[in-house]
């Protein structure tokens, strides 16, 4: 994947001008060329060929790769315009061919691509193609959304789910990766197992509304407060089987508006410029013998999901966690960091809107780690056995872990709890910050400014 990001800068650099073509086609009459080369006769598409050729107009490029995907025939002849256009070749790679088209900023699609586009989505499924609504705003560029190979909620969303109590739950092992949760006093975990084949969890924890959004393709799992307008609206959400740089974009029930499963905005649809961003609550990520050690009182997802599911460990996605490899492709890919791999995990904390990321191996070789975000002073504490973190917001105060114990600089020493660091008079109280696992090479992608911890210490990106 590196080899085509790096392929498509190349060509993205020699093609720095905005794109002047030669015979500007009007759109109706391009679209109709490219569905030509959708024909199965040959005399149709090769004249389509040929027309298209000669137009030279590179903003139906984005069209061309979605024909390279979706065309039943001629696929070699959108490959041909494709390497005549950008005079360079991918072969049939679709992967590169989308690198590519992402890298190119340039290059803004033809009027009526929207249109194209969902007519062929909706072949795989007729309710994908009311995502592509030419007159929705929107916040990202389309000729980046691809398909995840399913139909919309295809990899169908929990609603209000089953829960167990932890001495019921005979079928979790100890080292079973879990999402810990705890809001007012009601502590759940969803084991991974479960969550592998559902990526949403739609539910109510201590009475508050929340999703639990997971890409298991970038590795996120976010647990976001759904609730707006001081609690009088609040959205569920499901997964749209559609993909924006390898992370999911999952879409509200209300309104069918897409959204980032990484920012909590929506991206294309009715609520795009309506100021909304979902509110990220704290989680862990951490195993399920050391959240019910901290937690007896926890409650487990239960299997029965209402879904004829496997949900042995590692069922659903297991070779590629133990894959380096990415399974789509990620045009911008970060390039620049040698000492992590693509799928190296990072441990994300979001304050007031601010990101910052920090390789959990270095976590994890400091357990006790004083920093700040954009200014503000936090301290990260993780469980080098269970690998869990816990971000907390410390503000003036100085602390130091000694003995095990974590104290301030007036020796008062602070209790660990989900909600906060608290001194046992509660006189200290120094809140959570919520935040997240990630895989690198998606972090880098989609925050491609924000500050990042390198495994050296002494190295930060500003």
């Amino acid at each position: 994947m590196r080899a085509i990001g790096l392929l498509a800068t190349v060509i993205c650099c020699f093609f720095s001008g905005p794109i002047m073509a030669q015979k500007n086609l009007k759109p109706k009459k391009a679209y109709r060329l490219i569905e030509n080369l959708d024909q199965s006769d040959a005399n149709l598409r090769n004249k389509a060929r040929k027309a298209l050729m000669k137009s030279e107009d590179l903003s139906l490029a984005p069209a061309l790769v979605e024909a390279l995907f979706f065309n039943e025939h001629g696929r070699e002849d959108a490959l041909a315009v494709l390497e005549h256009f950008f005079k360079t070749g991918y072969g049939p790679n679709y992967k590169a061919w989308v690198s590519l088209i992402g890298s190119r900023l340039d290059i803004e699609p033809k009027e009526g691509y929207l249109s194209y586009k969902g007519a062929l989505y909706g072949k795989i499924d007729p309710n994908l193609k009311a995502f592509f609504n030419p007159s929705h705003a929107r916040t990202i560029r389309p000729q980046e959304i691809i398909s995840g190979g399913v139909v919309k909620d295809g990899i169908p969303a929990l609603f209000k789910p089953r829960f167990l109590q932890a001495a019921q739950a005979q079928f979790m092992g100890e080292e079973e990766r879990v999402f810990g949760v705890a809001i007012n006093g009601d502590v759940r975990a969803y084991p991974f197992r479960i969550m592998d084949w559902h990526e949403m969890a739609n539910d109510v924890v201590g009475g508050v509304p929340v999703s639990l959004s997971y890409c298991t393709l970038c590795g996120s799992g976010i647990l976001f407060d759904t609730r707006f307008n001081k609690g009088q609206t609040h959205y569920t959400f499901g997964s749209s089987g559609l993909l924006y740089r390898s992370n999911k974009l999952m879409y509200d029930h209300q309104t069918n508006t897409l959204w980032s499963n990484l920012t909590g905005e929506p991206v294309m649809g009715k609520l795009v410029g309506k100021g909304l961003t979902l509110k990220v609550l704290p989680l862990v990520v951490t195993t399920w013998g050391a959240w019910v050690k901290q937690h007896p009182n926890t409650k487990v997802l239960s299997t029965q999901t209402g879904y004829d599911r496997n949900y042995q460990p590692g069922a659903a996605y297991g070779s590629y966690f133990d894959s380096p490899n990415t399974m789509f492709p990620v045009w911008n890919s970060p390039k620049n960091e040698p000492e992590l791999a693509d799928k190296d995990w990072m441990w994300v904390a979001v304050y007031q809107n601010q990101r910052k990321a920090w390789p959990v191996s270095f976590l994890m070789e400091h357990p006790f780690h004083l920093d700040q975000i954009q200014g503000h002073p936090v301290v990260l504490i993780t469980n080098p056995t269970s690998q869990d973190t816990r971000v907390y917001h410390i503000g003036k105060h100085k602390l130091e872990m000694k003995d095990g114990q974590i104290l301030t600089s007036t020796n008062v020493p602070l209790n660990i709890t989900e909600d906060a660091l608290i001194s046992a008079d509660k006189t200290v109280r120094l809140n959570r910050v919520p935040g997240h696992r990630i895989y690198w090479f998606s972090w880098g992608s989609f925050f491609p400014d924000a500050p990042y911890q390198g495994k050296d210490s002494t190295k930060q990106k500003k």
